[in-house]
């Protein structure tokens, strides 16, 4: 499924020029509007291994939903970002009441009733008309949700209690931090007044960065996972440069938004390949 449209403005939110290899980068970014993440939407019977890969994905789309949210207000790939929200949404949906069918484990059950809560707030909100000034409140709504899906996965990894389950919770939670760089990047580039932002930014960053390592490091991985893990190495080295460019309040989310979309499409497509292992 294509997410972008064959005509998009890129909205830069400054006056000075940008260098040149961000052009580049959005030369060479043209394959990703045929290869942009498409979310699954067909129900499966889940095993241990798929739910922690499901549960995991719920983490994934609590930041889209808010990366969509920011993009629509602030007038940035609005058609794009509109489906974005509509499917993500359908699928967060989804995927709460498949997993709450998986398991009648205790902790499980009362990790997704919490999360269960809170997502009926959360989904208002994100429906309404965007505006900085509700924009802290609601990604720290968001934030909320993230930590209470955590919760579930931590919970279903402990039941697999395997290595396998616990790499396929640390890729599938690379998904979500690419998905939180770019909400976090476009809450800055919208102007949102709070420090907070830049720091978790920061740290989320960070954290891809050393999780990356670790899952090239993994002793499970085959040469086709060692492969894939190498190109997204390569291509996140040279995409990071961008968000150095924040310092000089140069903003560009649409091209951000790219990035941050085929760096999910390729861990998306390396979790469901740790899932697969040991599968006939």
């Amino acid at each position: 499924m294509n997410y972008f449209n064959k005509s998009v403005s890129i909205r830069v939110n400054s006056l000075s020029p940008l260098p040149l290899y961000f052009f580049a980068f959005l030369v060479m970014s043209g394959a990703l509007l045929i290869t942009s993440y498409s979310p699954p939407l067909n129900a499966q019977e889940l095993t241990i291994d798929s739910a922690i890969n499901k549960a995991g994905r719920q983490r994934m789309l609590t930041q889209r939903i808010l990366k969509s949210y920011l993009l629509i207000g602030q007038n940035v790939d609005v058609d794009s970002a509109q489906r974005q929200l509509d499917q993500s949404i359908a699928l967060f949906e989804q995927q709460l009441d498949e997993l709450g069918e998986f398991t009648t484990d205790k902790g499980v059950t009362k990790s997704l009733d919490r999360v269960q809560r809170q997502w009926q707030q959360f989904r208002q909100r994100v429906l309404e008309e965007p505006n900085t000034k509700n924009a802290i409140s609601i990604i720290n709504e968001g934030d909320e949700l993230l930590v209470s899906c955590e919760k579930v996965v931590k919970n279903l990894e402990l039941m697999a209690n395997s290595n396998k389950g616990k790499i396929i919770n640390l890729s599938g939670r690379q998904r979500m931090l690419s998905q939180r760089i770019g909400m976090l990047y476009a809450a800055h580039s919208w102007g949102v007044d709070n420090r907070e932002i830049s720091k978790n930014l920061e740290i989320a960053i960070k954290e891809y960065d050393e999780a990356l390592v670790r899952l090239q490091a993994a002793p499970i991985n085959t040469k086709k996972i060692s492969d894939a893990l190498a190109k997204v190495a390569s291509k996140w080295e040279f995409s990071r440069s961008g968000f150095s460019q924040m310092d000089n309040e140069r903003y560009v989310p649409f091209i951000i938004q790219m990035t941050t979309e085929s760096m999910l499409k390729k861990m998306n497509d390396i979790t469901g390949m740790y899932e697969a292992l040991g599968e006939s």
